[in-house]
Parts: C-alpha cells; sequence; structure tokens
C-alpha cells in the first residue's frame, strides 16, 4: 500500500478532490482575475486553486477509513476529464460561475463507490463563488461569450485535510490502477 504519510492528532477532516493540471490551474487564476476586475472587489474563493472537489469525509477514524478508499481507488481505471466552457449555478440569491465537465459518468462513479453525494452530484471547477446578482452580471457578460475546452487524464484523487476553517492543505494522492 502506498500510503505513508500518517495523520497528526486532531486532522479529522478530509477533502478529496481531482486536480487538473498546471496550465488548466493557471487558466482558472487568470479568470478569476478577470472576475475581480469585472466587479471591482475581491471575492469568495478567489484565491482557491482550481479542483474539481468529490466529496467530505469526516471521522475520528479517518485514517483507517483512508487505507479501505486507497484499496478501491487502486481498482479504478483512468480516465479523461473533459472541460468545456462556462456555466453557472443560480442559488436564488446569490450565483456561481464554473467550468463545465462534459463527460460526467468517470467522476460520478468514483463519487458513489467512495463517498456520499448527498443527493445530486454535478463535478466542475469553479470560477467565482457565491456572488450576488449584480456582481455575477457584471462578471457574466465578461466571461460569457469565452469559449474554452481542454481535457487531462485523470489517474489519481488528491486528499486535503482541513488545517483552519476555510484552510486546506494537500495530504495525499491515492492512485489508480496502473
Amino acid at each position: 500500500m502506498k500510503m505513508e504519510k500518517r495523520m497528526e492528532t486532531g486532522s479529522k477532516e478530509l477533502l478529496f478532490i481531482i486536480s487538473p493540471p498546471q496550465a488548466i490551474v493557471e487558466y482558472v487564476a487568470m479568470l478569476k482575475q478577470h472576475v475581480k476586475l469585472a466587479i471591482g472587489h475581491p471575492f469568495e474563493d478567489e484565491f482557491a486553486r482550481a479542483h474539481i472537489s468529490l466529496f467530505k469525509y469526516r471521522d475520528e477514524h479517518a485514517e483507517d477509513w483512508l487505507y479501505q478508499v486507497d484499496s478501491k481507488i487502486a481498482s479504478f481505471t483512468p480516465f479523461h476529464v473533459h472541460i468545456k466552457n462556462l456555466n453557472f449555478f443560480d442559488h436564488g440569491t446569490t450565483r456561481t460561475i464554473y467550468l463545465e465537465v462534459v463527460h460526467k459518468n468517470p467522476i460520478c462513479e468514483i463519487v458513489e463507490n467512495l463517498g456520499d453525494p448527498g443527493g445530486e452530484f454535478t463535478p466542475y471547477i469553479t470560477i467565482a463563488r457565491n456572488l450576488d446578482i449584480n456582481d455575477f452580471l457584471k462578471a457574466w457578460k465578461s466571461l460569457k461569450n469565452l469559449s474554452y475546452s481542454d481535457y487531462f487524464r485523470c489517474d489519481h484523487i488528491t486528499v486535503l485535510t482541513k488545517k483552519a476553517p476555510r484552510r486546506w492543505t494537500y495530504y495525499m494522492d491515492l492512485s489508480f490502477a496502473a
């Protein structure tokens, strides 16, 4: 088993993500700066690194559970994640702008096999979360006509551990089958 790193005492909340390659991370960072310029002020998760959130796990025995998950993840086959264009979620009084994942099934299967999505699960990469209507309209006006398409090979899941409220740090990668 590849799990060599041990969890420190008190680190009981884990976040499982898919990390895109650096080129996509940089593109998302550029889009976030574009949003900041469009709305004229900072916004929630402005500096968050690009990723696809899968699920969180919280338990005092999280490390034991990680060993079980590692063996399940080792049975998954690598796949390509296709990203195409921008879209947004309407949360009523706020909106979230994101890059859309085109072929969702392989990612949804991971969540179904490992986590509890707590309802419908939609994979995406956040650009700007919880913008109020005015900020959303300003940002969307300047972003809506952007065309984007890229893909990357997903062959592992990255695990982050919670260090402080709203602060996650790298913990380990869990690899799929070779």
